[in-house]
């Protein structure tokens, strides 16, 4: 596994305004639950995932010891031994094969004695799961972690008790949605939706008779297609070919590609960023909207701005044509304002690469609302004396 990503956190620079608007981010908005634009039947779904299962066999096997390992971790009577490094590891996607982007949630594991304390409620069979996920969710009690939320703890639940409990994420929701079997209501709470969640997944995986696990596996092939994690290749997904550094022309310093870690390295750090000052990540039951699934693809970043609570779309370029970047960020920009922004909210536009683009200078020009930054990494070797 490289450990650039590691490295590069050292070295990176305030990103940089190119040309543009303000910038911007938080404040969640309630909106209802509705049917996707893009629909697709449960015969449709489930042949994706029977595809999906006769293709990467070794896949599925590695999915399937993923969740038994965990779910031995994970049970009630091994919480106390729990360790802040074994906590670390579920949450990449390389150890835990199933759910990407919430090792991002470090808040998680700060304080473990008061994680060990949530897990045992969420844990705790003889309560029903609704009370005790709104107890842990519950932002004003003794429980709440930041970070800990649906994405993180029903893929616990589901590992630990795989038959009983499904997971609850925007990819589970959006893959509902669908199949116009999402019946959760906004009003509702954190533990009601997840039961009514819950109760569909279980529905569906014995119309498919396939496990929850395996439904789960089918909600990120319908959303994210060939870009699902599950299509990567799982001993290879953290090696990296580096590419030749080039030699910056007035220094011994070197300019890094960034791209395959650019938006995880922002999301970690967002309040270190320019664009921290004036935008906040959006969230939804905890879970930070990046690589957020639209009917139209997945958006990169999805930001609110701090001050008036803009919606802001932030893609980053990611070795795509300037073209290309440019015409998906305006529709995604249209999707968040049809969908997601309430009466009276903008929705503006970022668009990130690692150097000055002109053909994305002029598309800007008569684009309202979009802003174009770009970034570099740097980084020096110094030579140490002999003690």
């Amino acid at each position: 596994m490289s450990v650039l990503p590691n490295l590069l956190i050292q070295w990176i620079v305030p990103l940089a305004s190119v040309q543009g608007n303000d910038q911007p981010d938080h404040r969640g908005v309630d909106y209802e639950f509705g049917a996707s634009d893009t629909n697709m039947t449960i015969e449709e779904a489930s042949q994706l995932l029977t595809n999906w299962i006769q293709q990467k066999p070794g896949e599925v096997a590695a999915q399937k010891a993923a969740v038994d390992q965990y779910g031995k971790l994970f049970r009630p009577e091994n919480i106390p031994n729990l360790t802040e490094e074994q906590v670390k590891a579920f949450l990449l996607f390389k150890n835990n094969k199933h759910w990407a982007g919430i090792h991002r949630q470090s808040n998680i594991y700060a304080d473990m004695d008061r994680l060990k304390t949530a897990l045992n409620v969420l844990l705790d069979e003889t309560l029903p799961i609704q009370d005790r996920l709104d107890k842990i969710t519950d932002k004003s009690g003794p429980l709440y972690i930041k970070g800990l939320g649906r994405a993180v703890l029903t893929p616990i639940l589901m590992c630990v008790y795989p038959d009983k409990y499904a997971v609850y994420n925007r990819i589970s929701e959006e893959g509902l949605n669908r199949l116009g079997r999402n019946k959760a209501k906004a009003i509702d709470s954190f533990g009601n939706r997840y039961v009514a969640i819950n109760e569909a997944c279980h529905q569906i995986a014995d119309e498919i008779k396939q496990t929850l696990s395996l439904g789960d596996a089918m909600f990120s092939l319908m959303i994210h297609g060939d870009e699902s994690p599950l299509n990567a290749s799982i001993a290879g997904e953290d090696e990296s070919e580096i590419e030749p550094i080039p030699k910056t022309a007035n220094s011994e310093s070197f300019v890094f590609p960034l791209e395959k870690y650019l938006e995880d390295f922002l999301v970690s750090n967002w309040e270190k960023t320019v664009l921290g000052k004036t935008l906040a990540l959006h969230v939804e039951d905890e879970e930070s909207a990046t690589q957020y699934s639209t009917d139209v693809g997945p958006i990169d970043i999805l930001a609110r701005d701090k001050a008036n609570h803009d919606w802001i779309v932030i893609e980053l370029k990611k070795s795509r044509s300037s073209d290309a970047v440019v015409g998906q960020l305006l529709r995604y920009m249209g999707w968040v304002k049809k969908h997601r922004a309430a009466v009276g909210e903008n929705v503006r536009g970022i668009i990130i690469t690692s150097e000055p683009d002109d053909r994305i200078k002029y598309a800007i020009l008569v684009s309202e609302g979009i802003s174009f930054y770009t970034y570099r990494v740097s980084f020096d070797l110094i030579k140490e004396e002999p003690a």
